[in-house]
């Protein structure tokens, strides 16, 4: 039963068959996408955007099944808490941009989202596990168990970028003209996610960053269940997922956290919950 148990993990393991699990990962992905944005297009509504987040967990199970390979879950640790850093930080953008008249605080409101911040993280969790579980549960992992940091996130990058690309064409999800600004948020998130990634093992601090970015970053803060009522006001160009405070937060996180991670890399770092997994590279 040992030597069973020892070859299924070999098999799962053995970095020969990535360019398998990364096909068969792609596939789905793809497959699954198509599909919602099919569905999505004929029922002439974006409210069910949902569905494209469930492409890259449907890919990543299929990958883990057929590849075979695996998905890198660990444990819920102190890690975690990390995962509230990018919307700290943006908290801390949009405040210093209230002070410059960038956009226009209401503190009175930024108490009650502040009250209702569990709460609406918590909801946004449903959509930020459907997607963690494929880029951050499996596709990292992977990919950190082959390139370098720099690397992987160049290519990830690249993927959840283009990922979000046909709903912002469709005017389904932001604006056009917010992308560039949306481009730097994002390479800030890759780079700071990866980071707590790699230290935790872990793909649940990943999921709270997402989250929570989702929940409060995206919406200006606002009250959970009250769309109109926004701790932070302003430009679209400025506050918001597509605004340039929130971006420039998200980067400068994002440099600040992979400097530290690989100016002091832990010991025997490595990328998966496996021990067959070969050593990330710096």
């Amino acid at each position: 039963m040992r030597d069973v148990v020892a070859g299924d993990a070999d098999l799962r393991t053995d970095p020969q068959r990535d360019v398998r699990r990364l096909s068969i990962f792609a596939i789905g992905l793809l497959a699954a996408y198509a599909a919602a944005l099919v569905l999505l297009w004929r029922q002439g509504s974006a409210r069910n955007l949902g569905l494209l987040m469930i492409a890259p967990t449907i890919g990543a199970l299929l990958a883990a099944r057929i590849g075979p390979g695996v998905i890198q879950w660990g444990r819920p640790k102190w890690w975690l808490l990390a995962g509230l850093a990018p919307a700290v930080a943006a908290l801390i953008a949009y405040t210093a941009g209230s002070l410059v008249g960038l956009d226009t605080l209401h503190l009175g409101t930024l108490g009650r989202a502040f009250e209702y911040a569990p709460l609406a993280i918590v909801v946004s969790m449903t959509g930020a596990v459907a997607e963690e579980i494929g880029w951050r549960g499996f596709l990292w992992p992977l990919l950190r168990g082959r390139y370098s940091f720099a690397l992987s996130s160049l290519i990830v990058t690249v993927v959840w970028w283009l990922f979000h690309v046909p709903a912002i064409l469709l005017g389904w999800y932001g604006s056009l003209a917010g992308l560039p600004a949306f481009t730097v948020a994002l390479v800030g998130m890759v780079l700071f996610v990866g980071v707590i990634t790699d230290r935790s093992k872990s793909v649940w601090p990943s999921i709270v960053a997402h989250a929570t970015w989702n929940a409060l970053v995206l919406t200006g803060f606002a009250v959970a269940g009250a769309a109109t009522e926004h701790a932070f006001s302003g430009s679209a160009a400025i506050v918001g997922e597509f605004g340039w405070l929130a971006a420039i937060a998200s980067l400068a996180l994002g440099l600040a956290a992979t400097w530290w991670h690989l100016s002091k890399p832990a010991p025997s770092e490595k990328c998966a919950a496996v021990p067959l997994t070969p050593p990330c590279q710096s």
